[in-house]
Parts: structure tokens; sequence; C-alpha cells
């Protein structure tokens, strides 16, 4: 059977285009995303807006880990090889993480995970106003409410995800999402560098594993079949 990457089509395959445009630094036409059903078609895109020739001789790997030990060396109290633990920088919130890794290293950081309180919090943005609005309260009074939920999720912590264990993990995830910025200061950026990294991205938006993508699998989970329906 063919794979899909489980994307249901309720706006979450246009999150994964946004984060594929982020990473590689370009813009990809509607009318061409939509001739789009498996990740090769996508991908097939990508590589055509790729330079001719690799714009580098760099690894994109090796100059992230340059750049992201100079950055977050001071915050570690152990020196930062590819395979210390991420507990290493343990003191540094994660918040703080990202902002080093956008300001400092001009690079894009890991996804943000919410946390249970994070997720708290957008409930109650959403739900206390309804419920004090239902129960007669007025509009002005609801809408602090609100507010106030939003602070809360600005203050929730995020995390790290799952899959960042080492401080070779978090540079793999910010090189691949960085990979278009990364070229054009001179690393590879072939075909193979291309797929690593295509599919680095793609795998925040699945529970699919990197190594069960390939150019096969389908963008769009398939539909189930109505009862009664010819197979």
């Amino acid at each position: 059977m063919t794979s899909s990457l489980g994307l249901a089509g309720d706006l979450d395959d246009v999150e994964l285009i946004q984060d594929v445009e982020a990473a590689f630094g370009i813009l990809l036409a509607d009318d061409e995303i939509s001739r789009c059903s498996t990740v090769g078609q996508l991908f097939e895109l990508i590589e055509a807006r790729l330079p001719d020739m690799p714009s580098g001789q760099s690894c994109a790997t090796a100059m992230c880990f340059y750049r992201l030990r100079r950055a977050l060396q001071p915050h570690s109290a152990t020196a930062l090889k590819p395979k210390t633990s991420i507990a290493a920088l343990g003191a540094l919130p994660v918040r703080e993480l990202h902002q080093i890794i956008e300001t400092e290293c001009g690079l894009r950081p890991p996804p943000q995970i919410i946390s249970l309180w994070g997720c708290l919090a957008l409930l109650i943005v959403v739900a206390l106003p309804i419920g004090l609005f239902a129960i007669g309260l007025p509009w002005w009074v609801a809408l602090p409410s609100a507010a106030l939920g939003i602070g809360l999720y600005r203050l929730a912590p995020i995390q790290l995800p799952d899959e960042v264990e080492t401080f070779g993990d978090l540079i793999r995830i910010v090189a691949s999402r960085s990979i278009g910025a990364l070229a054009g200061q001179g690393a590879r950026l072939g075909p193979k560098e291309a797929w690593q990294a295509f599919t680095d991205v793609l795998s925040d938006h699945t529970q699919l594993s990197k190594g069960e993508i390939v150019p096969e699998t389908l963008l769009l989970a398939s539909k189930p079949k109505a009862v009664g329906q010819s197979r």
C-alpha cells in the first residue's frame, strides 16, 4: 500500500507548504502545488528552483554547528558536541533558545511544541469569552477574559520536539529548516542535500519517520470509500 503523510487538507497542507517554502527560501505557485499529489511531485517543484550548480562547497550542517555552538556555548557548562545531550542546555528556556537561533544565528529554530499550559490558555481564549457571553454578560466583560488567555499563552513554556535528544539533533533540524539561507552563504545545495532537508521538514508534519517518506508517499490521506462503493 502507498503510504501517506496523513494530511487532511484542512489547512495542514498549507502549513506544510509554507514551512517548505520558508526552509528553502522560495515561493511555489498555487497552480503548481494543486497538481501535486505525492511527495516526489512536490520535490520536483523544489528541485526545479535549485541552482544549476551547488551554490557552495561548505556543509550546511557543519556551518550550522559552528554558528550555534558559538552562540549557545556560554549557556552550557558542558562542551557542546554533536553527541552532547540537549539537557546541557536545560537551564536555557526554549523561548530564549529560539530567540538566540533566530536573532544571533539568523536561522530558523525547531517547530514550537506547545505545553499543556499553553493548550489550556488557547482553550481559555476561545471558550471563556463565549461562555461568559452565553450567560448574558456584556462583551466588555468577556473581552478581558480573552486577553487573559492570550497573556497566559504567551507566558506558557514551549518545548523542543521529542526527537531533539542531542545537540546534533538540534543542529540537523535547524540546518534543514534553514537550508535556503545557508546555501546563500556558501553551503552545498544539490539534489541530495535538498532531499534530506525536504524530508526533515516533512517529518514535522506527519507521523511517518523520515526514513518512511519516499517519493511515492501521498501528501493527503486517502478518503475512506463510502459504504457500498465498488472496489
